[in-house]
C-alpha cells in the first residue's frame, strides 16, 4: 500500500490565477508542515510548447479534441510511472495541477459525448488500470471560479477566444461541478471577490483532513 497522498488541483479556462497561487500557498504551508511535496502537471493547450509537444510532434493542441483526449492520456500515463508513483511511494504528497477531469471535460464540452464511458474507461487506463497500478486522487480540489468571470479574463484580458464563448466556460464549469464528486472532490469559492488568503485557508484545512 502507497504511503503518500496525490493531491489534484483543478478549475476551468480562465481560473489560472486562483490556482497557480493556490498551489504555490498550499506547497509552501505543507512544507511549513515537515511534509516532503512533488508538483506536477498534465498537458494542455495552455502547457504544450512549454512541455515541448509542438516542437516534438508539430501538434496543433486544441484543434482536435479526439486526437488531444489520447496525447493527455499517454502523456499522463507516463506522469503518474515516472513522477507520481515513484513520490506516493517514498511518503511523499504530490500536487498535480490538472488531471483526469480536464482531459474529460475537454472531451465533454466538445460535444464527444457518445459512448462516453469508453472514455472514462480510456483514461482509468492511462493512470495505470490494466497494468495493476492504478492511482486514484485522494482528494481533487476544484477551484470554482463563476464563468462570467472566467471568460472576460481569457476572452477580454488575454485575448484568447473560444468558439463555443461564454457557452464553453459555462459548460466546462457544469461538467466540473457534476463530475467532482466521483473524484474524492470538494468545491472552493475562488471567485475574485474572495480574499486569496480566505481561500488558501480553506485549502490547507481540506488537506489536512486527509493526511
Amino acid at each position: 500500500m502507497r504511503k503518500g497522498k496525490f493531491i489534484v488541483v483543478e478549475g476551468i479556462n480562465g481560473s489560472g490565477q486562483q490556482v497557480k497561487a493556490g498551489i504555490v500557498a498550499l506547497h509552501k504551508a505543507l512544507v511549513d508542515l515537515r511534509h516532503d511535496v512533488v508538483e506536477c502537471a498534465n498537458p494542455d493547450s495552455g502547457r504544450a510548447k512549454e512541455l515541448g509537444i509542438e516542437n516534438l510532434l508539430n501538434w496543433s493542441f486544441g484543434t482536435d479534441g479526439r486526437a488531444d483526449f489520447f496525447l493527455e492520456c499517454a502523456v499522463r500515463s507516463q506522469i503518474f510511472k515516472n513522477i507520481v508513483r515513484p513520490a506516493l511511494d517514498h511518503d511523499k504528497i504530490v500536487l498535480c495541477k490538472q488531471s483526469s477531469i480536464s482531459s474529460l471535460g475537454n472531451a465533454w464540452v466538445n460535444g464527444y459525448t457518445h459512448q462516453f464511458d469508453a472514455l472514462r474507461h480510456l483514461e482509468k487506463m492511462s493512470r495505470g488500470f490494466l497494468f495493476e497500478d492504478e492511482i486514484f486522487p485522494d482528494l481533487t480540489i476544484f477551484f470554482d471560479v463563476p464563468a462570467e468571470e472566467a471568460c472576460e479574463r481569457i476572452e477580454d484580458v488575454l485575448q484568447i477566444h473560444h468558439e463555443g464563448g461564454i457557452e464553453f466556460y459555462k459548460r466546462m464549469r457544469e461538467f466540473y461541478l457534476k463530475e467532482i464528486s466521483r473524484w474524492h472532490g470538494v468545491i472552493i469559492n475562488a471567485s475574485a471577490d474572495r480574499p486569496q488568503d480566505e481561500i488558501n485557508e480553506e485549502v490547507l484545512a481540506k488537506v489536512k483532513a486527509i493526511l
